[in-house]
Formats: C-alpha cells, sequence, structure tokens
C-alpha cells in the first residue's frame, strides 16, 4: 500500500481551498483517472461535516465554463452531501476540458488514461487553471 498526498490549488483563492488528502493506492503505479477518482472520494470525505462548504469548494475546483458563452457558471444546486459517483465524473470531465492540470511524478500528466508512477513522499498537484483578463 502507497499513501500519496494529493493538494489541490486554485490560483487566487485563499483560505477555501480542497484539503490536501492522502490516496492509498496498491501499487506506485496507476492511471490519471484512478487518481482523480480516489482523490475526489478522500476530498469529499474530507469535506462532509459542512455540506455547503463541500458544495462550494468542489464547485470552485471543478468549475465548468459554458462553451456557448465562455461565461464561468457556478452550478445551482442547494448545499446536501455530494454524489461521489457525480463528483468524480465532474471531475474527469473538467480534467479533459482542461480545467485543471496535474503534476505527477515531477511531471505533468496529459491524458485520463495515462499511467503515473508516484514516488513516496513526493506529492500530486491539481492546480485549476484561471484565465487572465484580457487574455
Amino acid at each position: 500500500m502507497v499513501d500519496i498526498e494529493v493538494r489541490s490549488r486554485v490560483p487566487g483563492m485563499s483560505g477555501d481551498d480542497l484539503p490536501a488528502v492522502l490516496v492509498g493506492l496498491a501499487d506506485d503505479r496507476t492511471t490519471v483517472r484512478e487518481l482523480i477518482r480516489r482523490a475526489v472520494e478522500e476530498q469529499i470525505r474530507e469535506l462532509r461535516a459542512d455540506a455547503a462548504r463541500c458544495r462550494r469548494i468542489l464547485d470552485r475546483q471543478y468549475l465548468s465554463a459554458q462553451a456557448t458563452t465562455s461565461a464561468i457558471r457556478m452550478p445551482q444546486q442547494a448545499p446536501g452531501d455530494p454524489d461521489v459517483t457525480e463528483e468524480v465524473a465532474r471531475a474527469h470531465r473538467a480534467f479533459a476540458r482542461g480545467t485543471f492540470v496535474i503534476f505527477a511524478g515531477g511531471r505533468q500528466v496529459a491524458d485520463l488514461d495515462e499511467e503515473v508512477t508516484l514516488r513516496l513522499g513526493e506529492p500530486v498537484l491539481f492546480l485549476r487553471l484561471v484565465a487572465l483578463v484580457g487574455g
């Protein structure tokens, strides 16, 4: 069993980032898809005590842009226990769209089905990309 620390950051935001979590893996090799699944499950487990905060933080990290308007819209859901399966699927879609990137094994990974080798003591970073004004 290998425990990997996963950190998530949204540039320019502080105080309400997703918590760093330890993800237990059977081996030091996994796919990006599985890494995201395990991280989201652990993030939800950490945040479950405060459903409104959990919803706000998950929405910010895995936020989606509307393709037709390029406007960013927060989901209109009432706070409640998040559906883990739906949150994992949303995170997979966000990664595939380039909403956030992952750095693992000392490099940026690019594909959900890419296999990565994780090193003990080296954290994995989920970095939310934020568009620059005028850019």
